[in-house]
């Protein structure tokens, strides 16, 4: 989903303001709390102070110390006679009730008259104590409407009894618990020092603040203590207030917020947004007319302001000026590298024609072989060739260089090496002479590394020179070995050298495998070398496989263990095998499977053989194994199968242990039924008849044997 430049501004505007928004009344709550609260501080501290002063220099000090003192001796006087106090009640009505009725006389503080005329010292005590209360109620205004009272600290009982509260003119005002004569156990022993203010928290959560109250009417030099005043007080109230004012300014200052968003939107769309339309639209046209297949020209925005958009805006069309003269030379380029890779590939397949079959089989020899160029075109290269019946040479070579220069060297080495043999079979002497060729009109200094080998089919030996080449793996029933060689020097590289060659064994069946340096120094992303024993690895995992499957091993390998990394060198690969045309296999109790088992097999030994023949095997196996697996009863059931080239034809032998059954003599049940004329045998026995030279069947060591000939 897209959205525009003018909706991206409009909510960063938008997110700012409300941010400033938000911070700012944050800042004006916590800011006006800390000031209430402070002014709070300041009236409790000025009311405590005051309420200190009239007790001890304002004009009605002695009535008020002399109202507080009766009231704690009345207090005292009655709880003397009475002091079983309740520790709880069910109900503040239940406490108020019981104090009331206990000192009633500090709560009535106007009795009607026939009590004053009765009892006049009454009537004065009453009278300071209604001044002491009018002092707290009035302070009590001064302090921010909190509550204040006054109590001592009876040592003898360990309770902080309360004697006046702010509210005890007026008894529905008493909703607190601090009633006269109510106390507070566990207090600890408040300070004494007089006209100083302590403070303290309370259990409900609130603060208190205290001054101590000493007599100084009686004895001005000792002043007994007389009790504490205390101011009870918390910060809802500047909470309240401060979350009033906040409200105010959210209102006030969200006005004016949504009023700067406007500004800033239009603001921003004229001086921003619409420059920035202009520049979107010019681009966007440009791109498209780089798709339109007409003349690509630079198209200006024109967009007159001096600010960034401005100089963007010049930026752009200077870079489609530099973009439009890129695409031209990008497009000579495109037409030059198409016209060379056209070229190249032309070259790349030249080079492999040039170059023998990778797949030839033949009765005595089966070779396989694999190239992959790091580029277009390499410098490996491959040949083989009969020099007479009797002779296969081969050779594998890797020219120094990549690209075009070593392609061509390695055209003139491969024919300077073939004309050579097909004239003289003395490797020795045709590597002098290649060498001293290859020498001559080399500018560039290419050299080439080979391994040229001669085998001599009847004597069953190989001929060989490393010219500085790596070195190749015999693969043999015993085991795969890796060929030790003569230290010779590159091809190419010193005039007139003398090559050493070496003969070996090298028995039917036996196989060489070379390859170039593109596959034991191929790397992986940790700068790793494929190497040799990972080459010798795969070779002993596929010892006993065909050579495509050696070679797709092979491969397999190589790729797991580069991954992702580019080959920096060509690779190629050569098997060579004489071939040993002798099949040899055994099963125990065999099921149907085991067609295609000895069908595969017989395939990979004669690989020589036409499709045809290949194919009408595949019949002989189909129909002969069948009756086998299907007829013949024993426990186990032994299968042998053996098959060899016998100068132009192939002998191949069946036998099995089961009871006795000559497929011969049968006919197939199937078909009886049908003709009565049918040849003896059968059906499917009677096209191996038309597809072999002759089938002998035997009895021999209670062994079913089928004897099949045919020619090649």
């Amino acid at each position: 989903m897209k959205t525009s430049i003018r909706i991206k501004i409009l909510i960063l505007g938008t997110v700012l303001s409300v941010l400033a928004l938000v911070v700012s009344l944050v800042v004006s709550y916590f800011s006006t709390y800390n000031s209430l609260c402070s002014r709070l501080d300041e009236s409790v501290d000025k009311a405590l102070q005051d309420m200190d002063d009239a007790c001890t220099n304002d004009i009605y000090a002695a009535d008020y110390m002399k109202g507080i003192r009766d009231a704690k001796g009345y207090l005292d006087g009655i709880y003397q006679s009475d002091p079983d106090d309740p520790e709880s009640f069910e109900s503040i009505e239940d406490k108020r009730a019981y104090y009331q009725d206990k000192y009633m006389q500090l709560y009535y503080v106007y009795p009607d008259v026939q009590v004053f005329v009765m009892y006049p010292a009454l009537l004065t005590f009453l009278r300071n104590y209604k001044s002491v209360i009018s002092l707290f109620s009035t302070n009590k205004l001064l302090s921010g409407g909190n509550s204040i009272y006054f109590a001592y600290y009876d040592e003898a009982r360990g309770r902080l009894i309360t004697l006046v509260d702010n509210a005890m003119g007026d008894v529905k005002l008493l909703n607190e618990e601090r009633f006269a004569g109510s106390y507070v156990e566990n207090m600890e022993k408040l300070e004494e020092d007089m006209h100083n203010i302590h403070t303290y928290s309370s259990e409900n959560g609130k603060f208190i603040k205290y001054v101590t109250i000493r007599d100084t009417e009686l004895n001005p030099d000792e002043p007994a203590l007389l009790g504490h005043i205390f101011i009870e007080y918390d910060y809802e109230q500047p909470k309240a207030e401060a979350r009033r004012s906040t409200l105010i300014n959210f209102a006030t200052l969200g006005a004016v917020s949504l009023l700067l968003i406007i500004i800033y939107a239009l603001a921003s769309h004229f001086f921003i947004v619409k420059n920035l339309n202009k520049l979107t639209a010019s681009t966007t046209k440009f791109t498209k007319s780089l798709n339109s297949g007409e003349e690509i020209k630079p198209i200006n925005p024109d967009i007159k302001s001096k600010d960034e958009i401005g100089t963007l805006s010049g930026s752009f069309v200077a870079m489609e000026d530099e973009l439009i003269n890129y695409i031209n030379v990008i497009k000579e380029e495109a037409i030059t590298k198409e016209r060379m890779n056209a070229e190249l590939n032309v070259a790349s397949k030249i080079q492999l024609e040039a170059l023998p079959n990778k797949e030839f089989d033949d009765k005595d020899i089966s070779i396989r072989a694999f190239i992959q160029s790091a580029k277009e075109v390499g410098g490996d290269f491959y040949d083989y060739f009969y020099l007479d019946d009797t002779h296969l040479a081969f050779n594998i070579c890797d020219v120094s260089g990549k690209g075009v220069p070593a392609s061509l060297f390695m055209m003139r080495g491969k024919e300077l090496i073939k004309s050579k043999l097909m004239s003289n079979n003395d490797i020795e002497q045709v590597l002098y002479d290649v060498n001293n060729s290859l020498l001559k009109n080399n500018a560039e200094g290419l050299f080439i590394t080979s391994f040229v080998g001669i085998i001599d089919l009847v004597k069953e030996e190989l001929t060989f020179v490393s010219a500085g080449h790596e070195r190749p793996f015999i693969i043999t029933d015993d085991g795969i070995e890796h060929l030790k060689c003569n230290a010779n020097f590159i091809l190419s590289g010193v005039q007139d050298f003398k090559y050493k060659s070496e003969t070996i064994p090298f028995k039917k069946g036996s196989t060489i495998f070379l390859h170039t340096d593109g596959l034991n120094e191929a790397i992986n992303s940790e700068r790793e070398e494929f190497g040799y024993d990972r080459i010798l690895s795969s070779l002993e995992e596929s010892k006993n496989s065909s050579l495509d499957e050696k070679i797709s091993n092979l491969n397999a390998k190589l790729k797991e263990f580069v991954g992702d990394e580019e080959a920096f060198d060509d690779e190629t690969l050569l098997f060579v095998q004489t071939a040993k045309r002798e099949l040899d296999e055994k099963y125990e109790n065999p099921t149907f499977e085991v067609i295609e088992d000895v069908t595969n097999e017989f395939n990979n030994t004669f690989a020589f053989l036409d499709k045809k023949t290949m194919s009408e095997f595949g019949i002989i196996f189909d129909e002969l194994l069948n009756n086998v697996v299907s007829y013949e009863k024993a426990d186990p059931l032994i299968l042998e199968v053996t098959a060899k080239l016998e100068k132009d034809a192939i002998k191949l032998i069946i036998s099995s242990n089961g009871k006795e059954y000559n497929p011969l003599l049968n006919k197939d049940k199937y078909l009886e039924e049908f003709s009565e004329d049918l040849p003896v045998g059968g059906f499917g026995v009677t096209i191996v008849k038309n597809l072999v030279d002759s089938i002998i069947y035997n009895r021999k060591d209670n062994k079913n044997v089928l004897t099949i000939t045919k020619k090649i």
